[in-house]
């Protein structure tokens, strides 16, 4: 049985990996607007995959520092920061996938 560390970290490459090619489909396919403000102006200074995986890791920043701060184990900070990540990135994926075939308004 995998620990939970591992199975945070396939969640992030999964959701990740889900997110961009999700996300470079709808940009292919027409008039995609990206739903961050500043995942739009990430992908918009650094292009599209760098963009999307600056955003990642501010978006692991942002889950990690209240729970260090809250005294939490440094594996405990980094399964949460992945699996965080993953489930936002699977959710965005899903956004994207909805959009692309018309029941995303």
């Amino acid at each position: 049985m995998p620990s939970r560390l591992a199975a945070a970290v396939a969640l992030l490459v999964v959701g990740a990996a889900a997110d961009v090619g999700s996300t470079y489909v709808a940009i292919s396919g027409g008039q995609y607007v990206e739903g961050s403000p500043v995942g739009a102006a990430l992908i918009a200074t650094f292009g599209l995959v760098p963009g999307m995986l600056v955003t990642k890791a501010a978006g692991m920043v942002l889950i990690g520092i209240p729970v260090a701060v809250a005294g939490g184990t440094r594996r405990l900070v980094a399964t949460l920061m992945c699996a965080g990540v993953g489930v936002m990135s699977i959710a965005t994926a899903v956004r994207n996938v909805l959009f692309v075939t018309g029941v995303w308004p």
